[in-house]
């Protein structure tokens, strides 16, 4: 029986679970929107964050024919380092190690292990809402973890560098997302295994919400979101709904150096 600390996202079966997404409706959707808004040039290093099986790495690379300097993949499941391994391969032209790299971390303890302006742009599909922390005096969850995620996203880019992410809404409706998505499931690859892992998302997602309830998850408006934004040091941010309109996408810039007068 799941627990309030019980954290799935750290299981190879939920990493497992989600492979699968990138050929539902919506997620083709969402992969669609942010890929128009990412502009990796060429040389530029790129960090994903929460990169799950690599999908948006793959768009990066693609996007940029193969002329990145380099993309981190972090992820706290180091399953996902497999998935990161074999989409290497897959990528044309073939990345060097030194060119694509998975790093097993945990976001919600910020971003120690890179250096300030390490990175030219970093993206995260559906990730950062899961920074969590605890009061250790009340033992209550508090936002502080995904402020300082936010605020260590600002320190790590470099000047001008921007921040392209999507979250899920409040309340998030799950189920459509699922009833969307069958749609198209006879089409896939492996449809009886995506319609497994389908449903056992759902079962994820149930734990989700309820987590969030918890205040230990953060489905938060788009206001709210602006706002930590702006307190984290970006400029200029934009937003658009998207993942069958239970996502926002949005893209956030940090301040260029100001040139010499």
């Amino acid at each position: 029986m799941a627990t309030a600390e019980m954290n799935y996202w750290l299981d190879e079966s939920c990493a497992r679970a989600f492979w699968d997404q990138n050929q539902a409706i919506p997620y083709q959707e969402l992969l669609r929107h942010t890929a128009a808004w990412l502009e990796p040039g060429p040389g530029e290093s790129w960090l994903d964050l929460g990169c799950g099986a690599g999908r948006l790495t793959a768009e990066l690379w693609r996007l940029a024919s193969g002329r990145l300097a380099a993309i981190t993949a972090l992820d706290c499941n180091p399953a996902n380092g497999a998935a990161i391994a074999a989409l290497r391969q897959r990528l044309h032209p073939t990345p060097r190690v030194d060119q694509l790299r998975h790093v097993v971390g945990n976001f919600s303890d910020g971003l120690p292990q890179f250096a300030d302006s390490t990175f030219d742009g970093v993206v995260s599909g559906l990730a950062i809402s899961y920074a969590e922390s605890k009061d250790p005096a009340t033992g209550r969850y508090t936002d502080r973890a995904y402020n300082r995620l936010l605020a260590e996203i600002c320190r790590v880019l470099r000047p001008g560098g921007r921040l392209v992410f999507s979250v899920n809404v409040p309340r998030p409706g799950f189920w459509r997302i699922f009833w969307k998505s069958l749609r198209g499931v006879w089409k896939m690859s492996r449809p009886l295994r995506a319609l497994r892992n389908g449903l056992r998302m759902q079962w994820y997602g149930h734990w989700l919400r309820r987590q969030a309830a918890l205040g230990r998850f953060h489905y938060l408006p788009i206001e709210q979101i602006g706002d930590r934004l702006d307190a984290a040091g970006f400029v200029t941010w934009r937003y658009r709904l998207s993942y069958a309109g239970q996502a926002y996408l949005i893209d956030a810039r940090k301040a260029a150096v100001k040139q010499a007068t």
